[in-house]
């Protein structure tokens, strides 16, 4: 019987993944994990990263870097907003030892970019485009 119980732990907890949540049903970053681009500039583009919910990897931040500067902390279901300089960027993920995402992010004036942070069952954690 254990054995049977212990298979079953086993598959519901493989089917475990995150799910997405849309930015504006996120929670924010608190401040104090926010460290850079928080304050608009002249000619900015808005950048907004949005871990998804979930059991798994719920654990640890995800920290977040633009340009290979520490930008913030994320935890599971929240979302940061950066104000960037228009441009090309390099938008980074780490997490729980899940290793490095990163992405380029071309963004023009005035336009904002969604990026999503997942992490499968498996713990392998993605960072993508999104319309989220």
């Amino acid at each position: 019987m254990r054995v049977l119980i212990g298979v079953v732990a086993m598959a519901l907890l493989a089917g475990c993944a995150t799910s997405p949540v849309p930015s504006g049903k996120a929670d924010p970053v608190p401040a104090s994990r926010l460290f850079l681009y928080q304050k608009p500039i002249t000619n900015h583009s808005t950048l907004i990263v949005t871990r998804d919910t979930g059991f798994v990897g719920g654990g640890c931040n995800t920290t977040i870097s633009i340009d290979g500067l520490k930008s913030a902390e994320i935890g599971s279901g929240e979302t940061a907003k950066f104000f960037v300089p228009a441009g090309d960027h390099i938008i980074s993920a780490s997490a729980c030892g899940s290793g490095l995402k990163e992405r380029e992010a071309s963004i023009k004036p005035g336009n904002t970019k969604r990026f999503r942070i997942s992490i499968d069952s498996a713990m392998s954690m993605d960072l993508s485009p999104t319309s989220f």
